[in-house]
């Protein structure tokens, strides 16, 4: 039974670091994109989550309120107003916390792997 658990932790192991490296790797890109509207524009802007589905035709609804029109009292859980805070952080930030979730798991995989390792002996 260990030997099983064992080769399942180290399936895990490499599919964890498979999406650490696809997490990279889109890191890479969206740094590269940046760069290159500033190469473009002379300007420096973030590159909010909302551009990349945007690039990729996927059409997130958004609630825009016109200035004339007070907005409504928000209530306790306003669900569309924290999915349109996360499209609105830069992308970099989004990724950068997606790679430290990933590092977590690889920490917590490892050290699971070594209590097995442990309890054979």
């Amino acid at each position: 039974m260990i030997v099983v658990t064992r080769r399942l932790v180290a399936l895990a192991r490499a599919l964890v670091m498979a999406v650490g490296a696809a997490t990279a790797l889109c890191m890479v890109v969206v740094v590269s994109l940046q760069f290159g509207f500033w190469l473009m524009t002379k300007t420096w802007s973030p590159f909010p989550v909302s551009r990349l589905f945007e690039l990729a035709d996927v059409n997130v609804p958004r609630r825009y309120t016109p200035a004339s029109i007070d907005a409504p009292a928000p209530s306790r859980l306003d669900v569309q107003g924290v999915i349109e805070t996360l499209l609105d952080l830069p992308a970099i930030v989004v990724l950068f916390v997606a790679l430290a979730c990933v590092a977590l798991c690889y920490t917590t995989i490892t050290a699971f792997d070594r209590r097995l390792a442990d309890s054979e002996t």
